[in-house]
């Protein structure tokens, strides 16, 4: 019947795409035109299109690709290191975010995301508040714990939102991540920075936590982890950006 033929092209493409990431130097790519925006929280429906805004991509990150069925298409590419996703409230980032986690499977004709692929080990982290955590080792993040507590081998039945993060980012990257998605909105915020006012009044030796930001250049330099961030706060993250996208509502 034609509905598998054509469930059966959209897979083959979407596989192919993503298997052409390598190649192209990328970690993800989202097809222009693309519907993004889903019917609510839990109606995971692609917006009707006369109320969506298909994607549009910028000329400076504009790449063509042929696929098997779809043929030649246009797409925002996505490279490997350190990428900013920034933009005003409502205006479609943590959208944006959540297509390149789901990104790693394929979709149904008709979805809006058929052509929205990422590498495959991408993993998106966010703030588990009472998660447990066995036998990780959050020492890159968490140091000096109150009563003494090993952070070298990390045991808690309930986390707290920077562990949790710190013991996700750990656990990814065990099992081969190589693309770390966050959104700043789900995120723990002293897990993910320490502003410079905050740093002037709680002293390092004081704070246990090691803010992501200080490590991210070095996830990336040294073990080849890129991270994809939705930010809508921090700023600081500039300064250690391969790329910032902006969405524009």
């Amino acid at each position: 019947p034609a509905v598998i033929r054509q469930a059966g092209d959209v897979n083959e493409d979407a596989q192919a795409l993503r298997g052409q990431l390598p190649e192209l130097g990328l970690v993800a790519f989202l097809a222009e035109g693309a519907i993004l925006p889903r019917r609510s929280g839990v109606d995971d429906r692609p917006l009707p299109r006369e109320l969506a805004v298909p994607l549009q991509v910028p000329p400076s990150l504009r790449v063509e690709v042929t696929l098997p069925h779809a043929g030649r298409i246009a797409g925002l590419g996505i490279p490997p290191g350190i990428t900013l996703i920034v933009g005003g409230g409502f205006h479609g980032k943590s959208c944006l975010l959540q297509a390149l986690e789901r990104g790693v499977y394929d979709h149904r004709p008709g979805d809006g995301r058929e052509l929205v692929v990422t590498e495959p080990s991408a993993v998106k982290v966010r703030a588990e508040d009472g998660r447990s955590v066995q036998g990780v080792d959050i020492s890159a993040f968490i140091r000096d714990l109150p009563g003494g507590r090993e952070t070298a081998f990390f045991c808690t039945d309930n986390a707290s939102g920077s562990t949790s993060m710190a013991a996700g980012i750990v656990e990814a990257l065990e099992a081969g991540c190589r693309l770390l998605l966050i959104d700043e909105d789900t995120a723990a915020s002293n897990f993910l920075i320490r502003d410079r006012r905050m740093q002037e009044l709680v002293l390092r030796e004081q704070e246990p936590i090691t803010p992501f930001l200080d490590r991210a250049r070095q996830l990336y330099t040294e073990h080849g982890v890129s991270m994809i961030l939705v930010l809508g706060g921090s700023g600081d993250y500039f300064e250690v950006a391969d790329l910032v996208v902006q969405q524009i509502g």
